[in-house]
């Protein structure tokens, strides 16, 4: 109820502002018109206020109700289920741009592998969760190399513990 007294105190100073516009404007026909149309806008808008408010509740409380009647029955809040679709959304918009950096890393670690003295192939799979690398399997093939310096290369490449990296060895198409 207070807040009805308010818009009416409101509504009935904003009549007597405009009101007092209107006598204090010129007698131009084109002026006065104008003016005239402008405050009755702006009282509109005053009047309107209220029930403006009102569809905007009901507007951003349905766009989710079946949410909202999920939410509530376990007792969460809506906003927590807006903050999971936004999360959600960020995570899928995301995943193009980390699998592309995932794959120019390994193709970077590849070439960087390729100029040890001895290794002829490799290939590199990294395993990550949400942009960071959690673990890298390694697949060398060449002559005269140990995969122990293989590990330390990638661990200090991609600042993971060696202990995440497996590296497997061939040599003349034989796995060691």
């Amino acid at each position: 109820m207070e807040q009805l007294w308010v818009w009416l105190k409101g509504i009935t100073a904003l009549v007597i502002i405009l009101g007092f516009l209107e006598t204090i404007l010129p007698e131009s026909p084109g002026i006065r018109g104008t003016a005239k149309l402008v405050f009755g806008l702006v009282l509109m808008a005053a009047i309107l206020q209220p029930i403006l408010s009102l569809v905007n509740i009901d507007w951003a409380a349905s766009l989710s109700l079946e949410n909202a009647a999920s939410s509530f029955s376990r007792g969460t809040s809506i906003q927590g289920d807006w903050e999971a679709v936004a999360a959600r959304l960020q995570a899928k918009g995301a995943a193009p741009v980390l699998r592309a950096v995932d794959e120019s890393a390994a193709r970077q670690l590849e070439a960087l592998l390729l100029t040890i003295q001895g290794v002829e192939q490799v290939e590199i799979s990294l395993s990550t969760d949400q942009g960071a690398v959690e673990a890298v399997d390694v697949r060398v093939r060449g002559q005269n190399i140990t995969g122990d310096r293989i590990q330390r290369i990638v661990s200090q490449y991609l600042d993971l513990p060696e202990e995440h990296i497996t590296v497997t060895m061939e040599a003349g198409g034989v796995e060691l």
